[in-house]
């Protein structure tokens, strides 16, 4: 008895002198740290299962507390990116450190450090750094006001910073450089990936890029652009369709076609190929009811017309329109009690900020004149529009991309991923095959932006991880670097979906999804929870 509790005396007091050791080492060896125009702010050594709190987070941002996955050193620091701009990071230095670096994106307009990724980063062994894009917060326009510099930041020039540094720093604290160097970003921060692997080809090994937001600038502006189709902002127009309409319509589109791709489960499997008919819901068709159903046929062009694409000053089709049956919450719920009004604030911090400089610039007067000048205009290289997509460089260099996006996504269309593949690959004149070397496009059915819906949407992008699903199956960052370092390049992922979209909660079924341009199909006999019932298939039909 004796002798057992002096083995577990002797192990708690070794534990003790492991976490002093840890704690000394973090402030001792970042306080040594010798990176070219940067400062350190402060650091911080923190144990699993900490919660800490995120002083001088702008309120616009979603995180004020941070979950700590691993024993790790925290460090915080500027780097200057210019005379006038300077870009905040962190870093995440975990004790077990697996010798790889992963860098994050953002959401947005920018300004946020993604904390949920940062945490999974770093409860997998990585070296994970996150970055506010060079200005703090996502909502206003004065962060870019008469500074071109930050415009850069947020462009294209953060991430490319936040992997040098990154990878300098963590070679000065652990003594050794990454063996390799990853990306993980979506939505904005899928963009930022993808314009990184376009102008700083050697920063990253492999990348994961979730919902790109390529054509950036087409889309903050396709909500008012499309809002404009159906009589906004005179809500009263006879033309105009409210956001009930909408929002009736687009559930009953689902209701009505759910069975089309063989499963009844409340998912359209590629609603971009889907052909509806305005006229169904129109008075009189007895599918929807009189306060809800389209009162006369300037209701039924403009149904029709919101779900077009978008098209320049010459009539080109230059963004996708949204596919029918998705949550239209976006371009659709503009009024408040009766008078004009739109929730999404980027497009007016845009134009206000980086297009015209200048703070009187109201978002009702935006014509397709004002898109086409931005977009000709491109400040900071923020667009990263399909024709510059120039992978070229990042293939030759052995780089590898994971790209996933939900076919419900209700903010960036899913059939822009397929624009973006198919424009690249013809920009380096490359075969399916050249592109599957490289580059792996995922759609996933019934996922929204980035995350939850209706569909087996978690591929690991969110926090925490779900101790049952971390393996390359099921988790994109150890997919990627499963492919970069093994080379066992990913034909499906394996999606979770949730009880409540809680990854704490109970597993509700799960799905394989094939990698581009296959289709997962269920295979007729299994239960279509099973992930091992979906087979990876051509198109035959929808």
């Amino acid at each position: 008895m004796l002798t057992k509790r002096l083995f577990f005396l002797f192990a708690f007091v070794d534990a003790i002198s492991a976490s002093t050791r840890a704690h000394q080492s973090c402030h001792e060896t970042a306080a040594k740290l010798q990176l070219a125009s940067t400062t350190i702010l402060f650091t911080s050594y923190h144990q699993k299962g900490e919660s800490i709190p995120l002083p001088g987070t702008a309120a616009s941002c979603s995180n004020t507390l941070a979950n700590i996955t691993a024993n790790l050193c925290r460090v915080v620091f500027d780097t200057a990116s210019s005379s006038s701009s300077s870009i905040r990071m962190e870093a995440w230095l975990p004790d077990e450190w697996n010798g790889r670096f992963l860098a994050t994106g953002g959401g947005g307009l920018g300004g946020c450090i993604d904390y949920p990724t940062v945490q999974n980063g770093a409860s997998l062994g990585f070296a994970t750094f996150g970055t506010n894009g060079g200005h703090n917060g996502s909502v206003g326009f004065d962060f870019f006001l008469n500074k071109s510099e930050s415009i850069i930041d947020f462009g294209h020039r953060a991430i490319h910073i936040e992997a040098e540094v990154g990878k300098a720093l963590s070679m000065q604290y652990y003594g050794s450089s990454p063996r390799f160097s990853y990306y993980v970003g979506c939505s904005t921060g899928g963009r930022q990936g993808l314009s990184t692997a376009t102008h700083y080809p050697n920063d990253f090994d492999g990348m994961v890029v979730g919902a790109p937001g390529v054509e950036w600038i087409r889309i903050v502006t396709q909500w008012y652009l499309m809002a404009q189709r159906f009589g906004w902002p005179n809500t009263n127009a006879s033309e105009y369709v409210s956001f009930e309409q909408f929002q009736a319509i687009a559930s009953k589109i689902v209701e009505l076609y759910d069975e089309v791709d063989g499963v009844k489960d409340g998912i359209l499997d590629n609603p971009s190929h889907l052909h509806v008919d305005p006229q169904l819901f129109a008075c009189g068709t007895g599918i929807l009811n009189s306060s809800l159903c389209l009162k006369n046929a300037q209701q039924v062009r403009s149904f029709r017309l919101a779900y077009q694409p978008m098209v320049d000053l010459e009539g080109n089709f230059v963004y996708p329109g949204f596919p029918f049956g998705v949550d239209v919450t976006s371009f659709a719920q503009n009024e408040v009690n009766g008078s004009a009004f739109f929730p999404v604030t980027q497009v007016r911090d845009y134009f206000r900020g980086i297009v015209y400089n200048g703070s009187n610039w109201s978002d009702l007067s935006l014509t397709a004149a004002d898109v086409e000048y931005a977009v000709k205009l491109n400040a900071g290289l923020t667009n990263t529009g399909i024709s510059e997509a120039q992978l070229g460089k990042f293939r030759e260099a052995g780089g590898k991309i994971i790209s996933f996006h939900g076919r419900a996504d209700q903010k960036v269309p899913s059939e822009l991923s397929e624009w973006y593949y198919n424009g690249a690959m013809a920009n380096i004149n490359a075969t399916l095959d050249d592109m599957h070397d490289f580059y792996r496009l995922f759609f996933i059915p019934g996922m929204a932006h980035c995350r939850t819906g209706p569909g087996a949407w978690n591929v690991g992008q969110v926090a925490p991880l779900d101790p049952n699903t971390t393996d390359a199956e099921h988790n994109t960052i150890l997919a990627i670097q499963n492919w970069v370092e093994q080379g066992h390049a990913p034909d499906y992922l394996v999606g979770t979906k949730y009880q409540g979209d809680l990854v704490s909660s109970t597993i509700k079924s799960q799905r394989k999804h094939c990698v581009y341009p296959l289709r997962s199909k269920w295979d007729g006999v299994g239960n279509t929870t099973d992930s091992s019932s979906w087979n990876c298939v051509a198109w035959d039909k929808y």
